[in-house]
């Protein structure tokens, strides 16, 4: 979409919009009849007032997510890289290596260079 008033191809802006919000009533709804789902069973949610109005609600929604794309293929986010985990495995313990630096070099310090550091950080408001 342009900076301008107008997109610069409506039709196409229209048919986007549509179908972005498609995917996000897919998921809604998806995620309504799982909640739903739960609220039904009397083990998870014990005694329900209004089961019939709930039921029925249900049973329409049920009929809506027949129309609807597939949930899984509704998401559209960016692939998730593959090395991922790898990355998150190795820079695990970082931040208590970057911790304990930060630590060591504070008990480093003189009154003078506190006093000089809390001086330079009032000048900053």
């Amino acid at each position: 979409m342009s900076f301008k008033d107008e997109p610069k191809n409506p039709r196409l802006s229209i048919h986007n919009k549509y179908k972005r919000r498609l995917n996000s009533l897919a998921l809604a709804v998806d995620d309504f009849l799982q909640h739903a789902d739960m609220k039904l069973d009397p083990a998870l949610a014990g005694r329900i007032n209004k089961r019939a109005q709930i039921e029925t609600v249900v049973a329409k929604c049920r009929e809506l997510a027949v129309l609807l794309p597939d949930p899984a293929d509704a998401i559209n986010t960016p692939p998730v890289r593959a090395d991922f985990l790898e990355i998150l495995q190795e820079s695990d313990g970082d931040t208590a290596k970057i911790l304990a630096d930060a630590d060591a070099f504070m008990k480093s310090l003189t009154p003078e260079e506190w006093e000089q550091m809390r001086g330079e950080y009032s000048k900053g408001d």
